[in-house]
């Protein structure tokens, strides 16, 4: 790992992925660089309104005026709040502003980096959103690297939980967060999950196989269950305190196919833990 990328904004959960991404740069020794913008697209946005509306969506269009007056003030502040902030942790770490074809530039952004780390909450745009937002899922999507999501919370300091299904997505987000070094400061805690034990214990091993070059200490967890996979790995995440989950996505069914499909997406919008996942 030499370059992470983080997304920076006002939001509880960027603010923990600040943090997250400092103790991944003293880990590794990687370069921090944040990225910050305002989609105007909201402003630009032409308001449908029934007949006798036009009142309303005049007001409505006065107000995303003034909320994009604010959203530029606070945009102002934050590079130089972001390069201050890691300035007194002894890290250099610059912050680019974008305000037009926002998610184009952040894609060739990312393409520059090894690791990108966002809160579930980042959006560039006027009005903030719940849970995992729509920017958080393109860069998931459509970005060429790892991402790291998080929540508002801290991160802990227990093993990395390892999702496992024998998938070829799953088999690339291990390889790439071996690579990447975030095992280095703590054990793999493995998780296969199958309605047969013995094929999820299999599958489990083959993951441990693949660690076992790295000096990776891994524990397996072969679990025989009906329980959907996700309220498993919750169970499993908040047992032995981990602090981080690494997974795999695939995208060809669409941005919300997540791991083991759609249900799933409860994870980003719950899991304390930050969720490492490679497209």
């Amino acid at each position: 790992m030499h370059s992470i990328l983080v997304t920076v904004d006002d939001t509880p959960s960027c603010a923990a992925a600040k943090r997250l991404a400092l103790s991944l740069a003293r880990q590794s020794g990687a370069a921090i660089r944040g990225v910050t913008g305002i989609d105007l697209s909201d402003i630009d946005r032409v308001e449908l309104a029934p007949i006798g509306g036009v009142g309303y969506a005049y007001a409505r269009l006065q107000h995303r005026e003034e909320q994009a007056k604010q959203r530029r003030a606070r945009i102002a502040e934050l590079p130089e709040a972001f390069r201050r902030s890691l300035a007194a942790e002894g890290v250099e770490a610059p912050c680019h502003t974008m305000e037009s074809d926002v998610r184009g530039e952040l894609l060739r952004m990312v393409e520059t980096c090894d690791v990108v780390v966002t809160g579930r909450d980042a959006e560039f745009h006027l009005e903030p959103l719940e849970g995992m937002t729509p920017l958080v899922e393109f860069i998931v999507a459509r970005g060429c690297r790892p991402v790291i999501v998080t929540g508002p919370d801290s991160i802990g300091n227990g093993p990395v939980l390892v999702a496992y299904d024998g998938s070829a997505p799953a088999a690339k987000a291990l390889q790439a967060a071996a690579l990447l070094g975030i095992f280095r400061s703590s054990g793999a805690h493995v998780v296969s999950v199958c309605r047969d034990r013995a094929q999820a214990s299999g599958i489990a091993d083959r993951a441990r196989e693949f660690l076992k070059p790295y000096g990776v200490d891994v524990d397996v967890d072969a679990v025989g269950s009906s329980d959907h996979p996700a309220d498993v790995l919750l169970k499993r995440a908040a047992e032995i305190g981990a602090r981080m989950l690494v997974m795999g996505a695939f995208g060809h069914r669409g941005f919300r196919e997540i791991l083991f499909g759609s249900s799933t997406r409860r994870l980003f919008d719950v899991v304390p833990l930050p969720l490492f996942i490679y497209h």
